[in-house]
């Protein structure tokens, strides 16, 4: 994407992000002036925006050619979809590009700087901020040990400075304030993420006993020190970090191949500090438990020994097994025999363990095709791991196994056949597979209505495309979709003049992103039920005093004008804006949006 291009970004492709009070709250926000210092560096834009706090929240978008690509704010919204705060920075990017502030990449800046300049400008940045002191050793170390694990060297870590920086990522006590405290969390989670790297890197050169150094210097400093009670318990990442912690002491302890006096002196540590009250605290359950049960077993268990040897049928591994955690324990083994090139060995245990896509991708990965195919038809359930298993097989240069996967991917009614279907339509249509193609973009339309999934069809269908076209607007009928696939069905019906099609869908439906697109498109063709649906949404706001919410209320019955202006029964509608202005006087915030909104028309 160059500086001077902006990728796709439509209204449609922002109310998709957000849930809907999400979105109209973040429309309020931009048309606030909410949203201020918009600076965009390549495909980056960060901008700030007021809200409840005291602070500005800063939020950046992350974009690619396709469209939207990441999103990130400071506030702690985590309710699905993203925030009002990035809607109003979206917003901002679309109607007013004028105010994004371009400003070269931070990597052109630095292109032309030489050593001695970066050397000073890193300093001085360390002497302002301390942290940032922390911050580069701990990369820097990390990028050693990844050195050596990429020269098979031996691995070797300075463990006083792990523990000193595993001190340094706990949470500050005065900074216990709302925002304060998922900002630390996060904090505390991207540093001990840098932390467990040299962890990972030590298991990817096979050396489980530095990894487990490792690992034991951070779980000291988490476990000594009370750290839970400063921070809140939904922070998504720390969360996650904690818990690849304990799936690293499970990887380690199987990689190490530990003696069994040692293995006894591992469980009975792991254990240890798995009843802490710090984890218990914060994780609401066991965090190195299935480490303790893994060091245990280890590889010469009698259970395991009967699996890598193929005595297990399909999923006969755990059956027996009342450990919740069992499967996480045969992904990392699995990952150590990959690692190893223990082929035969993985095959037999993921089998025998019903680990059926890693079995599967596995026979791809020794050139078994023919049994890669037969063994996913059969055993994979959901289409996920049908187009999991089709992508492998492409990516391996076999396009027709592939393509026989994912057909019978078609026929598997589960989540993600949506996702499944459009890969195989646009695959199969670059290869020339017409017939196929099709079938999967009608799927793909059928799954998830929309209008570039029905322009596909249109696109693959040709001299069929009549007929075709009759059926999916008649499934539509049918279907009756809800919630936000109504949205895009609506759409759908608009794009081919079928208004009362987009109507039915717009009375059934509560939500704003389902009314408010059929209301602007048959604002001429229906202006009166324009005009009755227009007042049906701004009077509860009205009527319940939503003060926050009058200016939605105001562009609801500006729509209601323009639909009586259409239908020459203007005079009505002022009409009956003044009656409301007039019952309403009391609240002198809305009078004269109302009066300004009279003096439109």
């Amino acid at each position: 994407m160059n500086d001077g291009e902006w990728p796709p970004l439509t209204e449609a492709t922002i109310r998709e992000l957000a849930r809907s009070n999400s979105y109209q709250r973040g429309q309020s926000y931009y048309e606030q002036g909410a949203v201020s210092d918009v600076v965009r560096r390549g495909d980056r834009v960060r901008a700030d925006v007021e809200g409840s706090q005291y602070q500005p929240y800063t939020i950046t978008i992350e974009f690619q050619d396709a469209g939207v690509d990441h999103t990130d704010c400071s506030c702690p919204y985590d309710h699905g979809g993203i925030c009002k705060h990035r809607v109003a920075v979206l917003l901002t990017c679309l109607r007013d590009p004028e105010r994004v502030r371009a400003q070269p990449p931070l990597s052109d800046l630095l292109a032309d700087a030489d050593r001695e300049t970066l050397e000073e400008l890193l300093v001085e940045l360390a002497a302002e901020r301390p942290d940032v002191s922390d911050w580069f050793e701990t990369r820097l170390e990390t990028s050693a040990v990844a050195d050596e694990a990429a020269t098979d060297e031996s691995v070797s870590v300075n463990l006083e400075s792990i523990q000193r920086q595993a001190k340094h990522t706990l949470p500050k006590p005065g900074q216990r304030g709302h925002n304060d405290a998922y900002a630390e969390a996060q904090r505390m989670a991207g540093e001990l993420d840098e932390l467990l790297e040299q962890a990972r890197l030590a298991i990817e050169a096979d050396d489980g006993e530095t990894a487990l150094d490792v690992l034991e210097a951070i779980t000291e400093v988490l476990v000594t020190n009370k750290w839970t009670g400063l921070l809140p318990h939904d922070v998504s990442d720390l969360f996650e970090t904690i818990d690849d912690l304990g799936e690293l002491f499970v990887e380690a302890v199987l990689t190490a191949g530990l003696p069994e006096e040692e293995r006894a002196d591992w469980e009975q540590q792991l254990r240890e500090w798995d009843e802490d009250t710090t984890f218990a605290h914060f994780m609401g359950g066991t965090v190195l438990g299935a480490a303790a049960d893994a060091v245990i077993e280890g590889w010469d268990d009698d259970r395991v020994q009967q699996a890598l040897e193929g005595d297990l049928d399909h999923g006969e591994f755990g059956e027996d097994s009342q450990r919740w955690h069992a499967p996480d324990v045969v992904d990392v083994r699995l990952r150590i025999l990959a690692r190893q090139d223990r082929h035969e060995a993985y095959l037999n245990l993921s089998r025998a363990a019903g680990a059926d896509l890693a079995h599967a991708e596995m026979l791809v990965e020794v050139g078994r095709i023919e049994n890669a195919v037969e063994y996913g038809v059969d055993h994979l359930l959901d289409p996920e791991s049908l187009l999991s298993l089709a992508q492998t097989l492409r990516e391996q240069g076999h396009t027709d196994a592939a393509f026989t996967v994912a057909e019978h991917g078609l026929t598997v009614k589960e989540y993600g056949q949506d996702t499944l279907a459009e890969w195989l339509r646009d695959r199969a249509a670059s290869a020339g597979e017409d017939d196929l193609a099709l079938e999967a973009a009608i799927t793909a339309f059928e799954t998830s209505p929309s209008v570039s999934a029905f322009e596909a069809v249109e696109e693959l269908a040709a001299d069929d495309w009549e007929t075709i076209k009759t059926d999916l607007l008649e499934y539509l009928r049918t279907e009756q979709p809800g919630g936000r696939t109504a949205a895009r069905a609506a759409e759908v019906f608009i794009r081919e003049g079928e208004y009362d099609d987009a109507i039915t869908l717009a009375k059934r439906s509560s939500r704003t992103s389902v009314i408010e697109p059929v209301v602007e498109a048959v604002t001429e063709e229906r202006p009166d039920w324009v005009v009755r649906t227009c007042k049906a949404q701004a009077e509860p706001i009205v009527e319940q005093g939503k003060h926050d919410s009058y200016e939605t209320a105001v562009r609801w019955l500006r729509r209601a004008g323009e639909a009586a202006q259409a239908a020459d029964e203007l005079d009505e509608w002022r009409e009956y804006v003044e009656t409301v202005r007039d019952k309403h006087y009391q609240k002198y915030k809305l009078r004269p949006m109302l009066d300004d909104l009279l003096e439109e028309f």
